[in-house]
């Protein structure tokens, strides 16, 4: 996991991982994968938008003897830094496959939440965040480059629960996982006791789960994927983060666990009076403390895992919530 971006390690005949870098970035690097067949490279996750992404993986590329032309793209899910590079190395005519119809669906998706986070991160933006604007009925805010949509659409071909996709030697079920992301998903390959996970499970990092739709559960979504690949006969996790590991169905308890703890501390800071998201989030414990001081796009992502929790919570039927404009408040039943 040491090695240098960009040089391709091979993992299993014919895989080999390849570390993109994510500039700027706390996490500091995707796994990319990439399976040779005869004629063909499928590549799993590409990176951000960003020059030292798309040379990464040329110069995988070029190490491996491989070209651009016998490119196919795999997306675990939506997320900038898994697809942001296809801005970058898309050509007319690469396959890119994912749990998408369409890229369309994620704007969409970014546009209806933008009506709901926006007004939230006015109110918890400090005297020197101030200067928050609007474009469009998007904050326009200087952000990291995980919150950057794609600037095309390049055509995808939709996997699903079920599906098989060959790459190599090898088949990979498709499992559909969301929770991390609507549209996440993992590939299982039984034979060799393999799962690329991308961020669903990851060896050391909690993935994050936010919702910003008061009827979207996506705490749930994400306990129930959880349980969907815990039992699997796994020799080998393949995260899209971080290093691999052995034992998934002790981690995935591990993150349910952890989740448990967090729906209990969400509970009672809302059992001892605080009542709406900004209130929440700032008297939650976060590793980092001062939360009032947090640059704004780390505000954003926390409060949308406050969100995730209170909705679960709500749909439990332990807390009540009401909606008025954009004020959204919560209290014991």
């Amino acid at each position: 996991m040491a090695a240098p971006f960009g040089m391709p390690v091979e993992l299993l005949p014919s895989l080999y991982l390849v570390r993109v870098p994510l500039p700027h970035n706390p996490l500091r690097a995707l796994n990319s994968y990439l399976i040779l067949s005869k004629d063909r490279t499928t590549i799993v996750d590409v990176g951000f938008n960003h020059p030292a992404c798309e040379e990464a993986l040329d110069q995988a590329l070029a190490a491996l003897g491989r070209t651009w032309d016998s490119v196919e793209i795999v997306l675990t899910h939506s997320h900038p830094d898994h697809t942001g590079n296809l801005d970058r190395i898309y050509r007319d005519g690469m396959p890119v496959f994912a749990n998408l119809h369409s890229f369309q669906e994620v704007e969409n998706l970014q546009d209806m939440e933008a009506r709901v986070f926006g007004p939230l991160l006015l109110k918890a933006a400090t005297p020197h965040q101030s200067g928050l604007g609007f474009e469009r009925g998007k904050p326009a805010l200087h952000v990291s480059a995980e919150l950057l949509p794609l600037k095309s659409q390049p055509a995808v071909t939709f996997l699903q629960e079920g599906d098989v996709l060959r790459a190599g030697p090898y088949a990979f079920e498709v499992l559909e996982t969301p929770g991390h992301d609507p549209w996440h998903l993992c590939l299982y390959e039984p034979s060799r006791r393999i799962l690329l996970a991308g961020d669903h499970v990851l060896e050391r990092i909690t993935p994050s789960i936010a919702s910003w739709f008061p009827a979207y559960n996506a705490l749930e979504e994400f306990l129930a994927s959880l349980g969907k690949v815990s039992n699997l006969d796994v020799e080998q996790v393949l995260p899209g983060h971080g290093a691999m590991f052995g034992d998934l169905r002790g981690r995935a308890l591990y993150l349910i666990g952890h989740h448990e703890e967090r729906l209990q501390e969400i509970y009672d800071l809302v059992a001892e009076g605080h009542e709406d998201v900004v209130s929440i989030s700032s008297h939650a414990k976060w590793r980092y403390d001062n939360w009032r001081s947090w640059p704004l796009d780390q505000k954003f992502f926390s409060m949308g895992e406050t969100m995730a929790h209170l909705v679960y919570l709500v749909c439990e039927g332990k807390l009540k919530q009401t909606i008025c404009g954009d004020e959204y408040r919560f209290e014991l039943p």
